[in-house]
């Protein structure tokens, strides 16, 4: 009997008989990195970005448009879990791991069988499903000793979802968009490619560098002939990219694509320095040629065979190439776009361990290829997918409630907020160049109180709730601060730039006195005459380390009078 009859009565159950069991085997995975990888309680590595994220989704939450200096999208997400626990990333974390482990990972698996079950049939979405889920831990021993942390311990836990950076929702949003267009090239739907649009418009509103997907689909559309549903996926992308415009033009003052924008920089308590710098599309597609050199030379340093991976993926091209044109343009200009624009950006190195991260958006088509070096196999590559052909699935129709609703709320809303929401222009956040990140500096929970003593200035404050082991900076500054009229009065140790019609644009900028892990301190050093601005940063970091970052919230500051 052959294998297609033997799996006929399965029919009825699939492709869930199969994919149930797989994000079983995903989340046991998890499982068992989750308690084997080193971290502390929630928190795993993260990398820095995560407070712009949350503290982005905080501002939102309270009615105000930040400093825009991400996209709007994982923080619109986080707006609902801000409501609940308020201003502290390390309270609110466990949610956002959750949401991510138990919800985007197993979507990810069902786009990835989804993709490559509409290009060589069932098994091979089968098959590519199983190399996702296996693939980060399979590749593991490939990777020299010298690379293991870096590989293991830093992108690992973003790869699946541990931590609050936006780089793995994107990734999914994205695999998403990319099932809705080749099932738009299956079906000839125009709802199917406006939903692909609609999705990939909102991957970008996440992270502006997700446009590079663009290029595949723009090549997928143009094999097939398909101009209907290119102006379709058009469609779809207009409201998310109208809320970025709005998010980049309210936050920033102006939107960095098209204009002159300027460049801040600040550390610590010296004084910021403002720059012009052009800003267009070279700022987003500067290849350095040399820097992509050195990524793959770095790559062929630490991983087992790189020749022999660059082999494969051409096969697998190859293979889609055998039952589709359009399909395989989609996943070869998807996965070169990011491998060439990362490879080739100052940002992102393979041996400082940031390739991977920036590059993750592309590890879907390269997992799909692999998969499918299959097809190539003489005779029973082509069987294969006649037999086990692509589930019918149905089709989005323009009334579709889930259409309508999807681009409500991943358009039309958030370009209602961005348009009628004012700018921050208060000093609730702020950016602390120190640490790279910007947090909100108003947080009462740790109830900071400054007491004048014999011995000094007794500080005195209260553990927040975390979900993590944390220790505290100690912060002072001067509490007013106009000793240079060129720049705005520093306030409590923060200084805000003028807004220039986005929002305000503040900076810590206060000198550290120690770091502890209790909560008391005596500031000793008699800092002299005057009022001065007490505040606590609560940090903490995946080793719970306190030689190490990140500042994730600072208090609102204590102020004590000092004679002299």
């Amino acid at each position: 009997m052959r294998l297609a009859d033997r799996l006929r009565p399965l029919g009825r159950y699939e492709p869930w008989v199969v994919l149930g069991p797989l994000a079983l085997v995903q989340w046991l995975a998890l499982a068992a990195f989750v308690l084997t990888v080193r971290h502390n309680g929630w928190l795993f590595y993260q990398g820095g970005d995560q407070t712009f994220f949350y503290t982005s989704s905080w501002i939102v939450g309270h009615g105000h448009i930040p400093d825009a200096a991400i996209g709007w999208g994982w923080s619109y997400i986080l707006v609902p879990i801000t409501w609940i626990f308020g201003s502290s990333f390390l309270s609110a974390l466990p949610a956002i791991v959750l949401i991510q482990t138990l919800v985007l990972l197993p979507l990810a698996l069902v786009a990835v069988y989804g993709i490559a079950a509409r290009i060589g049939g069932r098994l091979l979405g089968y098959l590519a499903a199983g190399l996702w889920v296996a693939m980060p831990y399979a590749v593991i021993p490939l990777w020299d000793q010298r690379y293991h942390e870096k590989y293991v311990e830093q992108f690992l836990p973003q790869a699946l979802g541990l931590t609050g950076l936006g780089d793995f929702p994107s990734m999914v949003i994205v695999l998403w968009s990319a099932y809705f267009v080749v099932r738009s090239l299956d079906t000839r739907a125009l709802p199917d490619a406006a939903a692909a649009g609609l999705l990939a418009g909102f991957a970008i509103g996440v992270k502006p560098a997700n446009a590079l997907f663009l290029g595949g689909v723009v090549l997928a559309y143009a094999a097939a002939l398909r101009w209907r549903a290119a102006l379709a996926f058009g469609g779809g992308l207009i409201l998310p990219v109208l809320a970025l415009t709005l998010w980049k033009a309210r936050g920033l003052g102006t939107v960095p694509l098209f204009g002159l924008t300027e460049l801040r920089l600040a550390a610590g308590a010296v004084t910021p320095v403002v720059a012009a710098s052009n800003s267009g599309l070279s700022k987003y597609l500067h290849l350095d040629w040399g820097e992509l050199q050195r990524n793959f030379d770095g790559l062929r340093e630490f991983f087992w065979s790189v020749r022999v991976l660059q082999w494969i993926v051409i096969a697998g091209f190859l293979g889609v190439l055998r039952r589709s044109l359009p399909k395989a343009l989609l996943l070869g200009g998807w996965f070169a776009a990011f491998l060439v624009v990362k490879g080739a950006s100052s940002a992102a190195n393979i041996e400082e361990g940031t390739f991977f991260r920036l590059f993750m958006p592309g590890f879907p088509p390269l997992v799909i290829m692999l998969a499918s070096v299959v097809l190539l196999v003489p005779t029973y590559g082509p069987r294969l997918a006649d037999a086990f052909g692509a589930l019918r699935t149905p089709t989005l129709r323009w009334k579709t409630p889930g259409l309508v609703a999807g681009a409500v709320v991943l358009g039309l809303i958030p370009s209602l907020l961005f348009l009628v929401l004012p700018a921050l222009d208060n000093r609730s956040a702020a950016k602390y160049f120190e640490e790279n990140v910007y947090v909100p500096v108003t947080y009462q929970g740790v109830g900071l109180t400054a007491t004048q003593t014999k011995a000094g200035v007794l500080l005195h404050w209260h553990a927040p709730p975390a979900h993590a082991k944390v220790f505290y900076r100690i912060l002072r500054r001067e509490a007013l601060s106009v000793y240079d009229y060129k720049l705005p009065p520093r306030i409590a140790g923060v200084r805000c730039l003028p807004a220039n019609g986005g929002a305000a644009d503040c900076s810590i900028e206060m000198d550290t006195l120690g770091v502890t892990r209790g909560n008391t301190f005596v500031d000793t050093t008699k800092p002299g005459k005057g009022r001065w601005a007490y505040r606590i940063g609560v940090m903490g970091n995946w080793l719970n380390d306190v030689n190490g970052g990140d500042v994730m919230i600072v208090s609102a500051p204590a102020i004590v009078t000092l004679p002299g």
